[in-house]
């Protein structure tokens, strides 16, 4: 008891202070508002044009419509060119394409390699569904310890059914995450010009050299446009990375 009444007598003299301290502070805020001065500074303020209060400001009002004639004919001017340089690139960017598809049409090695590369893309699809439908099977191979035929079916149909749309669900998903990573990555890392001249030249030269190539390395002419593309992002996703931690 005689702890807490020290504490108590001790609470009660900083409350003491406080007020102390309140009410000093109060009388230093009505005096301050009973005793302020109120100063008027003067302020300039620019103006455009003013040369007597009895003048018309006909020479202002002329420079500024000289001003805006001007301007606009600027204007005009530079918008003109801006369409004329973009139709320009536009030509010359179209010409490039339609010649070097040309090319592409018009080279046997390409067009070969593409029918190979889509026909092996086709076999290895045809072999994962076929894997799929097997693995299926065997998980409904489950059904044949039922004794009851009918139900028996029924059940190996739903389970070779769950298997292979579990299979072939996860694969598209898979696949569709993969891609959108890959646009993310473009977007983030090669979205620019440099990417748009590496991809225009890397088509332009197994085009045009494919015959060479082939005689140099046998390798399908579209995967290796595709691989020096993915080489091509892990250069720029490491060249970035590695500039922004050194920033």
């Amino acid at each position: 008891m005689q702890i807490e009444k020290e504490k108590l007598r001790s609470a009660n003299v900083t409350i003491g202070e406080c007020q102390d301290k309140i009410r000093c502070l109060t009388q230093q805020r009505d005096y301050a508002r009973t005793h302020q001065k109120i100063v008027e500074i003067p302020v300039e303020k620019p103006v455009l044009y003013e040369k007597c209060e009895a003048c018309d400001r006909t020479d202002y009002q002329n420079a500024k419509a000289k001003y805006e004639t001007q301007k606009e004919r600027l204007a005009g001017q530079y918008k003109a060119k801006t369409v004329m340089f973009q139709t320009t690139l536009f030509l010359l960017a179209w010409y490039s394409l339609t010649t070097t598809l040309f090319q592409a049409v018009q080279s046997d090695v390409l067009l070969s390699d593409c029918k190979s590369f889509f026909h092996d893309a086709a076999s290895f699809i045809q072999t994962f569904i076929g894997w799929t439908i097997d693995a299926g099977q065997s998980v409904a191979q489950i059904s044949t310890k039922i004794p009851n035929a009918f139900i028996a079916g029924i059940i190996y149909w739903l389970l070779l059914i769950l298997v292979v749309g579990i299979y072939v669900a996860g694969t598209g998903i898979l696949a569709i995450l993969i891609e959108i990573k890959i646009i993310e990555l473009y977007k983030k890392n090669c979205w620019d010009v440099i990417t748009l001249l590496m991809i225009l030249t890397s088509a332009v030269v197994i085009i045009y050299f494919g015959e060479s190539i082939k005689k140099v390395m046998p390798i399908n002419l579209l995967f290796l446009l595709l691989f020096i593309q993915g080489i091509y992002l892990g250069i720029r996703c490491y060249l970035n990375t590695l500039y922004w931690t050194n920033r």
